[in-house]
């Protein structure tokens, strides 16, 4: 059986998509502002204790340290993870923050000593679904248990009714150094899985070189999908935005920015 395509993605060749989180750095300030907004709202405490479940490279972990809060991350990449921790460094606030390199479907394995630890866990830029639905259940019980009481879960993810309705099957994207991303895609509606082929190029002269290609398939929830997995794994619906900025979420919302909390 070869290897499932998160570790070909995020371990192997994991520097053809730290392009990607990188580009992704010049939206996050808006989303901290956003994450502030909804912590504000949800009476979440300024000194509070957060886990950043597959953390990437570290773009949201690090802001929030810098606002004073105690985070702690969790990815599966050692590159991201190495990159996460050069990150904290250049903003010297590696006090504030901690990165854990693991699966998250072990995460509370991982961080058996944050047992009921966390007021916030998030769970951004779609990085669920990867598996199946009954292993984001899994996932969603284990931060549960990591969760004190009262704490609050935020997951912003794609919203699968957008994604029908707006289909896009196959788009360009350029990027530095002459590289170029080839993305092609089909939705299942029979599952709601998204499959995609991500083909990697760099630019020789007139011609295109090809440095990989990635197969990559992994389940989109509409909000009634992911409201009942949440619920199903022990927390209690608050609310859903279309934005981390709050905006009213429907159904030509893309993002889709959901709420929770432990009972």
């Amino acid at each position: 059986m070869g290897k499932h395509w998160t570790e070909k993605l995020y371990i192997d060749e994991a520097n053809l998509f730290k392009e990607t989180l990188e580009e992704r750095k010049k939206t996050t300030d808006a989303e901290i502002e956003g994450l502030l907004t909804i912590f504000h709202q949800y009476k979440v405490p300024k000194n509070a204790s957060i886990l950043d479940l597959a953390c990437g490279i570290g773009r949201h972990s690090v802001p929030l340290a810098k606002k004073g809060y105690k985070v702690t991350g969790v990815d599966f990449s050692p590159t991201y993870i190495s990159n996460a921790k050069e990150y904290a460094e250049e903003n010297m606030v590696t006090r504030n923050v901690n990165f854990v390199e693991g699966d998250m479907r072990q995460v509370e394995d991982l961080l058996t000593q944050h047992c009921g630890s966390f007021d916030v866990v998030l769970n951004l830029f779609t990085s669920m679904g990867y598996w199946d639905e009954e292993t984001d259940r899994r996932i969603f019980s284990q931060v549960l248990n990591l969760t004190k009481t009262g704490g609050i879960f935020v997951i912003h993810s794609a919203n699968r009714d957008f994604l029908v309705k707006n289909f896009q099957a196959r788009d360009i994207v350029n990027g530095v150094e002459g590289r170029v991303m080839l993305a092609e895609r089909k939705l299942d509606l029979g599952n709601s899985r998204m499959y995609n082929v991500w083909t990697y190029f760099v630019q020789e002269g007139e011609d295109l070189k090809h440095l990989s290609t990635m197969e990559i398939d992994h389940r989109v929830y509409s909000l009634h999908e992911l409201k009942k997995q949440v619920e199903d794994s022990g927390w209690r619906y608050l609310a859903c935005y279309g934005g981390y900025d709050m905006q009213v979420f429907y159904i030509d919302t893309f993002n889709m920015v959901l709420v929770a909390e432990k009972q």
